[in-house]
């Protein structure tokens, strides 16, 4: 757990109950401001009963609206008078001594205190004037105050946060030292600590720009997307999990890596924030566009046994109006989905028009069973992207040498017209192998036993034998040659019956390409196919005698073969018994066989005669067209496919190319199949209607309603389109008066612990003014001029000398301004969960550097995924640990599980993603200490940085505490904690070098290898120094 020091602990608990003294005065003030002062009393007394939510509101009286509060009501009276606080009936309530009379009553709310029913009076006496709330006026860029101290600003931030502090009385601190900046920056800019290097050179550089070259640097660094991806996770509700009761799995890093990557490469954030709600509507949307779209199908998505896929469906769009609501407007939404805001000026109906945006994406309410419930993509990585343009290349120099060898062997190709036979003659398409390019059925792939004598064999070296105790059969399909059936033809197929296990029935069945239904049987009626009495289950008869060879003869015709069609597939079937088969083929006078492999035109016949076209789709279109009628094209298409694939005499010259060609398209095929897969939005081709929800309940409809936007805020442009585009661009449109603001803010609580909005997640009545309002607009005007350039916005805020000052705190300060709000020192706090992590790792050099990919498992203890687990049948139940590398990998690449988050993770306080989340709280719990020093993947990393000391620590005990001490922290210790770190080792040194199989049991724990020549004991004992440097309160905390 984190070490406060005792007289810190004092003054926190003398403290604890006071409020900001310098941000909110204790006394009436001169001149009372409506949205400073007035507006927050009223909204926590009175907005209940008297605000927005017109069908909770008592006595015909609302007061968050100017023309109403003033307005005469039903009694005769007025709630506001202005000028006249004692004719007004306001304050006649709030000071009632008679509870009957008293606002609020007292089962409802508090008695306003003294103070704020001496502010309702001077502001009424003053005049009672009103303002809109403030989050809702035009961002105007104010001007830069003048300030006392012009030496102290670096950048005009520093002007407002000097004249808020000039005002109030108080000096910021001095500037932090460089050990203390590049620490503080590297953890903002890139979530990591800098190395010793990194701070030597800093040391060293005395030049003016040091600093602004580092912040540039840091900036640049591959490691700022990560850093500033795991921020917009959260809010995207990013998981590995689809989460609900069963928590399946599901892929969505693609769009993590699209995140990380947008960062890096500074994307305007009025673009970042299309691309993410609409990127799939844009004009030719790319793949990494629509990539982006996922933002909003981080969702959770169920598929509980007795849930409503209506329910659900509805509770998914719900979930995307309220986290765009609290990403980009600041605002809180979730209680408009059943009635009336009751704080803020938003409607049900409102609600619903947002939700239309979202109404139209195809899914179905209970899609969870999928890995990713469609829409989705599948996206080639840029590694596959370039395993796939290396076997093009190789494709197409294949290609090459079969044009090559097509114009030398393509010409004077015989295609006489086919004509039938005068005579029918017999072609036996099975006999001692099955037809080139037959294709044995997946469940059958140990049948078509061919067996020798000897076992009876009707001609040639070998016999089919089927042998089974129910339903048994032979199957393959498509064969290169097929069948060409004929007016008249009969397939014929040769049987021997065994005698001593004779089958009950016995079937023949004939593939036209698309079906297996004409079937022939004889015998018994036990299986159960086709139709009785039609082609697909036609009676030939009893079955034949046994013992010996029988000739069985099926007239095409009669199962429902035409003149003109073909059989690519046969199937010899049998209930129960033995048998052998031989000689399966066709009396036909048809061109057969070998006819296909040397004539055009009787290939072309059979190909035309093809349920399903066996040959490329260009091949199938020309054969479609007489030989008379096709273009040049068309023949040529013909002819070089037939030359290439069936002609006797050519087919030798063309078939290792055609194998290597096959053998290039199938390993582009598994390259293609082993695509990620990510979950996009789409629209229907036939949106949805969209209702009011009468108490939010999805089975009961109210008013129909459009698209549309909250009226508080400007309105929609005249040509924006009715769906999610028009709804993106009218958030970063510059009008838009709370997105620019409420990111600035988040930035600025992401370096300073807490938002010049204190509820970053609520800039509604409910929530905190602007500590520093003006500063806020300037920030939002600037970060909208710029052409809302993250990066230019980042570096005003690091640059500034208010980021810069030293974190040390005096007993005024923290009297004064306990929260810090007023910037009188700089910034010091915990660590974010993963940047604990990735500190860890990286100071016991194991931390792996590869950014994007597949999300990794590192440590956890065992079992935890099996109780809250649903079985077996699905993913993500039983966690399976990674190896290797992907142990070490950042925490942003940490599997995401939402019923069983990391547990060290969620031990610092990450959240579980199962919603937007704008803040994480900050706890201090003993269990924080306990994941430091005993989760293997801490003790690992003390292993680690304990092999740092040992080998590039130099020889001395005092100078490998130094480097792991700087390691951890940025500093080199005092001399009292170097005296106290070396009685540490010394003791534990001689602990472990008497007891071996305690130092090897410490030292075994992670999977990273230990140098070889280190001494156990040795190493055990500076494990031991690394365990305590990691989970020191200055290592895991920004300061």
């Amino acid at each position: 757990m984190r070490r406060t020091s005792s007289s810190l602990l004092v003054w926190m608990l003398l403290l604890s109950g006071v409020r900001l003294a310098a941000a909110e005065p204790a006394t009436t003030p001169e001149a009372v401001d409506y949205n400073r002062h007035v507006r927050q009393i009223l909204s926590n007394h009175c907005y209940a009963c008297h605000g927005p939510d017109e069908a909770q509101r008592q006595a015909g009286l609302r007061l968050d609206q100017k023309e109403p509060a003033l307005a005469e009501l039903d009694s005769g009276s007025r709630a506001i008078v202005p000028g006249a606080s004692g004719k007004s009936e306001l304050v006649a309530r709030v000071t009632a001594d008679d509870e009957s009379l008293l606002m609020p009553p007292p089962d409802v709310g508090e008695r306003l205190s003294d103070e704020e029913v001496a502010i309702l009076r001077k502001w009424i006496d003053q005049g009672a004037e009103w303002d809109e709330h403030w989050a809702y006026q035009p961002i105007e860029r104010p001007g830069v105050p003048p300030v006392f101290g012009a030496e102290w600003p670096k950048t005009q931030i520093d002007h407002f946060i000097l004249a808020r502090l000039e005002r109030d009385g108080l000096q910021p601190e001095p500037e932090a030292d460089k050990t203390t900046l590049i620490r503080r920056l590297s953890f903002d800019l890139t979530g990591l600590p800098p190395t010793p290097k990194q701070i030597d050179a800093l040391l060293a550089d005395e030049s003016a720009d040091a600093y602004e070259r580092l912040v540039d640097r840091l900036l640049a660094s591959p490691r700022y997307g990560e850093r500033m991806a795991q921020k917009w996770l959260d809010l995207a509700r990013y998981a590995d999990t689809n989460g609900y009761h069963i928590d399946n799995h599901r892929s969505m890093w693609l769009y993590r890596d699209w995140v990380i990557d947008a960062f890096n490469r500074n994307k305007p954030f009025d673009q970042f924030v299309v691309e993410q709600m609409a990127g799939d509507l844009l004009p030719g949307a790319t793949l990494k566009q629509k990539i982006a779209s996922g933002f909003h199908r981080n969702v959770m998505v169920n598929f509980e046994g007795g849930a409503d896929p209506a329910e659900y469906l509805s509770k998914y769009i719900v979930d995307r109006v309220t986290t765009t609501a609290t990403v980009f407007l600041g605002t809180t939404l979730a209680c408009t989905e059943c009635h009336d805001h009751k704080y803020d000026p938003f409607t049900q109906r409102e609600f619903y028009q947002l939700y239309a945006y979202f109404h139209n994406v195809p899914e179905q309410g209970l899609d969870g069973r999928q890995t990713n419930p469609k829409p989705s993509l599948r996206v080639p990585t840029e590694k596959q992207t370039e395993q796939l343009d290396a076997l093009a290349t190789q494709a197409e120099a294949v290609k090459k040498e079969i044009a090559q060898a097509l114009a030398k062997h393509g010409e004077n190709v015989p295609s006489e017209p086919v004509a039938p036979q005068q005579a029918p003659r017999e072609f036996f398409w099975v006999d001692d192998a099955l037809p080139e390019g037959a294709a044995v059925a997946e469940k059958d792939k140990s049948s078509w036993p061919l067996v020798a004598s000897p076992h009876p064999v009707l001609n040639g070296e070998r016999s089919i034998e089927l042998k089974t105790s129910e339903l048994g059969q032979h199957v393959f399909t498509g064969a290169r040659r097929p069948l060409l059936i004929g007016e008249g033809d009969t397939l014929v197929a040769h049987v021997w019956i065994d005698p001593a296990d004779p089958p009950q029935e016995i079937m023949l069945q004939f593939n036209d390409g698309a079906s297996w239904e004409h079937r022939a049987f004889w015998g018994g009626d036990e299986i159960e196919w086709g139709s009785a009495g039609s082609p697909s289950r036609l009676a030939m008869g009893v079955l034949p005698p046994v013992g010996r060879w029988l000739r069985l003869e099926v007239p095409a015709q009669a199962v429902g073969l035409e003149p003109g069609t073909v059989v690519d597939g046969w199937a010899c079937t049998q209930f129960g018994g033995r048998a052998f088969w031989d000689k399966l083929g066709i009396v036909s006078r048809m061109p057969q066989g070998p006819d296909l492999s040397t004539n055009q035109a009787a290939w072309e016949l059979a190909e035309r005669g093809r349920a399903k076209p066996a040959v490329p789709s260009a091949v199938a279109e020309a054969l479609k067209v007489a030989a008379d009628k096709r273009s040049d094209e068309q023949t040529r298409t013909v002819r070089d496919h037939f030359v290439r694939r069936y002609y006797a005499k050519t087919r030798a010259v063309f078939a290792p190319l055609e194998a290597k060609l096959a053998e290039l398209e199938d390993e582009r095929a598994k390259v293609r199949d082993s695509f990620p897969e990510t979950m996009v939005m789409q629209e229907m081709e036939q949106p949805r209607d969209t209702f009011v929800l009468v108490r939010g309940d999805f089975r009961t409809f109210g008013e129909k309603v459009e698209p549309g936007v909250p009226a508080i805020l400007p309105p929609l442009p005249a040509d924006a389109p009715p769906n999610r585009l028009g709804l993106a661009r009218w958030l970063v449109d510059p009008s838009n008066p709370l997105v620019a603001r409420v990111t600035v803010n988040r930035y600025w609580q992401q370096y300073f612990g807490t938002g010049l909005v204190k509820t970053s997640e609520d800039f509604g009545s409910q929530g905190e003014r602007p500590s520093h309002p003006e500063l806020l607009d300037w920030l939002a005007a600037t970060f909208i001029d710029s052409g809302w350039n993250i990066k230019a916005l980042q570096k005003q805020i690091v640059m500034s000398a208010t980021y810069r000052q030293a974190s040390h705190v005096d007993p005024e300060k923290l009297t004064r301004d306990p929260e810090n709000r007023l910037l009188a020192r700089g910034p010091r706090f915990r660590l974010d969960a993963e940047l604990i992590r990735d500190a860890a790792l990286a100071a016991g050099g194991l931390l792996d550097p590869r950014i994007g990919g597949p999300s990794v498992s590192p440590y956890q203890p065992p079992g935890l995924w099996e109780q809250v687990g649903f079985g077996g049948e699905f993913s993500s139940q039983k966690y399976e640990q990674s190896h290797g590398a992907d142990l070490y990998r950042r925490g942003i690449y940490v599997y995401v599980k939402r019923a069983m988050p990391y547990p060290p993770l969620v031990t610092f306080d990450a959240p579980n993603r199962e919603v937007c989340t704008e803040r994480c709280e900050c706890t201090n719990t003993p269990l924080q200490a306990l994941v430091l020093l005993n989760d293997p993947g801490f003790v690992e990393a003390a292993r680690g940085l304990a092999q740092r000391m040992m080998t590039e620590g130099g020889d001395t005990p005092e100078d490998r505490i130094a480097l792991g001490f700087r390691l951890c922290t940025a500093r080199t210790p005092t001399p009292q904690e170097m005296r106290v770190l070396l009685r540490i080792y010394e003791r534990q040194r001689a602990r472990f070098q008497g007891d071996a199989e305690s130092a090897k049991k410490l030292t075994s724990i992670g999977e990273s290898p230990v140098p070889e020549g280190l001494d156990t004991a040795e190493l055990a004992a500076w494990t031991a120094i690394g365990n305590l440097l990691l989970n020191l309160d200055e290592t895991i905390t920004k300061g």
